[in-house]
């Protein structure tokens, strides 16, 4: 039980690096504040941690996240559900940490 529990909880952990709306909540203030460009690169960091996730999926996970975020899923839940492998775990976690670092900086670099 505690080898299936292990993925999901660290899915979900990871998850909340790449796409963290409640991680991000209290930087929706300074989201305001940000310039077009700056708006630009937070949503082109999204979109290429989006297509690099799926390219880290099989053909079958890619198609069940489709429908569960077609679905009205929000990610986090999508991914928690593909049964991921650890590779794809592991790979996920340094998408994820990658995107969090270059949103973190473009929230820095307003300052």
């Amino acid at each position: 039980m505690k080898s299936k529990l292990l993925p999901i909880l660290a899915a979900s952990a990871a998850l909340t690096f790449i796409f963290p709306i409640s991680a991000f909540a209290g930087n929706q203030a300074k989201k305001a504040n940000l310039t077009e460009a700056q708006k630009t690169q937070l949503e082109q960091v999204k979109n290429n941690a989006r297509s690099e996730i799926e390219a880290v999926l099989t053909a079958e996970q890619q198609t069940e996240l489709q429908n569960a975020l077609d679905n009205g899923q929000k990610m986090k839940a999508a991914v928690r559900n593909l049964n991921l492998s650890s590779e794809q775990q592991s790979q996920l976690d340094r998408i994820m940490q990658s995107a969090k670092q270059q949103k973190r900086a473009i929230y820095n670099s307003q300052n």
